[in-house]
């Protein structure tokens, strides 16, 4: 019933999937009957293969891009079993804010899209940190009947109850919390401490978010704590890395001021914003809003700002950072 969910395979091709096991890599499918090279190039990524010849057929990554997701392993010095290893898990935006000159250097070297890269990224980091429970071997960690129970986890010790006692023990792993709410991003839990902690959805292992109800006891482990008190949370048995949460904090706040500057250069500049903005030969900084708006009118109508040589380059075009 699985197989026959992958894309672009029929009943009959799954039987002969069954009947070609076992497989020692992904590419032993174009060796089952009726499977040819467009069917294995749509259905490759949705079948892994374990504790075979390729690591990375464990993975959600596709074959075509193997030779990419090794150089992005080795650039991010992370490790297939070891979720420790990519540290911080951190949003979409930030990930393209803190990947981005890697991406670069990655589509250069194998002529491919930036969003090719962050696609490989992200897909690496699903399988290192959530690995299909029913993939792994049963001494690959925790199975997914151990992951999240709250038996063999223990209450919030008391020397540990408040912010600040948290920031300084972290990760504290196997605490029982009880979920308060659930929402779209995850939910909200009462582990004991000062205040509840979210488990983002990012941080469930095989757990459905869907399969959670207000009420239910279940294990955490504590891997973040701000400055401001929130705290991070992940479901006990995945043992994930321990989160700075003021680190994520600070550059979601630098990746919002650069949104705002950009939307306000929209309202004013139109579509001419984009590439004014990107041209940094001439800077009007300390400059008002209403200068900036006369020298824009100006360099529309090729005029010359008082007291200033003409503020373009040689594309003609008016540069304000």
């Amino acid at each position: 019933e699985i197989l026959e969910k992958v894309p672009s395979l029929t009943a009959a091709l799954c039987e002969n999937i069954i009947k070609a096991r076992p497989l020692h890599r992904r590419k032993d499918l174009l060796q089952v009957a009726r499977l040819g090279a467009k069917t294995f190039e749509n259905c490759a990524a949705f079948i892994r293969v374990t504790n075979g010849d390729e690591p990375l057929d464990a993975t959600l990554v596709h074959p075509e891009s193997y030779d990419l997701a090794r150089y992005l392993l080795n650039k991010l010095e992370w490790k297939l079993d070891d979720p420790t290893t990519v540290g911080t898990l951190l949003t979409k935006d930030e990930q393209r804010e803190e990947w981005r000159e890697l991406a670069k250097l990655a589509a250069n070297e194998f002529q491919c899209p930036d969003d090719r890269i962050f696609i490989v990224i992200e897909h690496l980091i699903s399988s290192i940190i959530s690995p299909d429970p029913r993939l792994r071997g049963a001494d690959q960690g925790a199975s997914e009947r151990d992951v999240g129970l709250s038996s063999g986890c223990s209450s919030l010790p008391s020397n540990l109850s408040t912010v600040n006692d948290l920031r300084h023990a972290l990760p504290v792993r196997n605490i029982i919390a009880n979920v308060r709410n659930v929402v779209d991003f995850g939910a909200f839990v009462d582990f004991g401490g000062e205040n509840d902690g979210l488990l983002h959805r990012s941080k469930f292992g095989p757990i459905s978010l869907n399969s959670l109800l207000v009420g239910q006891e279940i294990g955490v482990d504590i891997l973040g704590v701000s400055s401001t008190g929130k705290i991070s949370l992940g479901v006990n048995g995945l043992n994930l890395p321990v989160e700075n949460l003021d680190v994520k904090r600070s550059r979601q706040s630098q990746h919002n001021q650069s949104s705002s500057k950009r939307q306000r250069r929209k309202a004013i500049f139109g579509h001419d914003s984009d590439t004014i903005a990107t041209i940094a030969d001439f800077t009007l900084q300390n400059t008002s809003l209403a200068d900036v708006v006369n020298l824009f009118i100006m360099h529309k109508h090729n005029l010359k700002a008082p007291g200033q040589p003409h503020a373009r380059n040689n594309a003609g075009v008016l540069a304000i950072p």
